[in-house]
């Protein structure tokens, strides 16, 4: 749900210059953002209390320039965000003699931080150079000296030195992708004990920012359906039609104007009859969607029938050869939009109700330059 609510944010791109900028906030993959930790100190070098390994997530803002073509970054920046360290840091500075105790162990609990960086410009293959610095948003570093109680400091605040990230931003199907290598470094002091040091933590950060997501499933999410004709729960599908499945709207292809490449599937239908798509300007209740025939109805506001197709298996899609696509039948304006998507068709008129037709779930597509 969360990644919908930051799609939702692209709605300023309606009335803004493709040379606005703009901001977005990504999702941190955290099975792909792997780094590990090193660490030097008064007392000797830090190592892995187990383990030096964590990942990050959470977000990481980015503001973008965005341009038309193939290629959409002109330009960018970090501005913040909240990625976590999971799981914490745990390390230990070892005895010289290595059959007796750590001399101490230090602990990074709870750590969250924050990437920001001056403008830096985009360049062939979504490639970028920035400074970029790490700030602490939350976190508190626990040192435990051999022999003595533990104490705690707080770490919110503090600041790497700037590094220099080589990394990409690119357009992966639906989706705007971050891959940005990192090596920073942040010095502690321990007013207690006296230790100090630096931790620098080294490791890529992923993350990616959906264009395309469905919503408004007549799976027992959002409105109901109107005769109990709910779909296998987390199917993401319509409501149930004559077939006894849900029929499925899916996006395939890249929502940019310049290059618009997008395409709508849809599935589950009866094997023959006529299939309608259109694009919405809105989301009708809120995104739950109202009962409109056997179905649901998701798209809303101005509304635009980009194309009947007849069914084939129980499936049709738009564009095919010869279809304008469908930012141009769309009309979607050249700076882009959000704009939502579903397709109604025929189904039985002894199914449910007497109006003889259902719809698929809504898909909403967040459209840039």
């Amino acid at each position: 749900m969360h990644k919908l609510i930051h799609l939702a944010a692209s709605v300023a791109l309606c009335a803004v210059a493709a040379s606005a900028q703009t901001t977005f906030v990504f999702d941190v993959v955290q099975s792909s953002s792997n780094f590990t930790w090193s660490g030097t100190s008064s007392l000797g070098n830090i190592v892995g209390n187990p383990s030096n390994a964590f990942q990050l997530a959470g977000t990481t803002n980015l503001d973008l320039v965005l341009q038309s073509g193939a290629q959409p970054f002109a330009s960018g920046a970090f501005s913040g965000g909240a990625a976590a360290a999971v799981p914490d840091l745990h390390g230990r500075i070892n005895n010289v003699l290595p059959f007796l105790p750590p001399l101490a162990t230090i602990d990074v609990l709870g750590l969250v931080l924050s990437p920001t960086s001056p403008s830096f410009t985009v360049g062939v293959g979504g490639a970028f150079t920035g400074s970029v610095s790490l700030t602490a948003l939350a976190g508190s570093l626990v040192v435990t000296p051999l022999g003595s109680a533990p104490t705690s400091t707080p770490l919110a605040g503090s600041s790497s030195a700037p590094g220099v990230v080589n990394g990409t931003l690119t357009l992966v199907g639906g989706a705007l992708r971050l891959n940005a290598p990192v090596n920073s470094s942040f010095a502690f002091s321990d007013p207690t004990s006296g230790a100090s040091g630096t931790i620098t933590v080294v490791g890529t950060l992923v993350a990616q920012y959906p264009l395309v997501a469905s919503f408004c499933a007549g799976d027992g999410t959002g409105a109901a359906c109107p005769c109990g004709n709910t779909a296998p729960a987390g199917s993401g599908r319509g409501c149930l039609n004559s077939t006894g499945v849900g029929a499925l709207l899916a996006v395939s292809g890249a929502p940019v104007v310049s290059a618009d490449t997008l395409v709508l599937s849809a599935s589950g239908m009866p094997a023959t009859g006529t299939t309608l798509f259109f694009q919405g300007t809105g989301e009708a209740g809120a995104g739950a969607g109202v009962v409109f025939g056997d179905g649901k109805r998701c798209a809303a506001g101005t509304v635009t029938r980009l194309g009947t197709k007849t069914n084939a298996g129980g499936a049709s899609g738009y564009p095919v050869a010869g279809d304008l696509s469908v930012s141009v039948r769309g009309v979607v304006p050249a700076a882009g939009a959000t704009r939502t998507y579903q397709a109604w068709y025929r189904n039985s008129a002894s199914f449910c109700t007497p109006d003889g037709f259902n719809l698929t779930n809504g898909v909403r597509v967040a459209w840039i330059p």
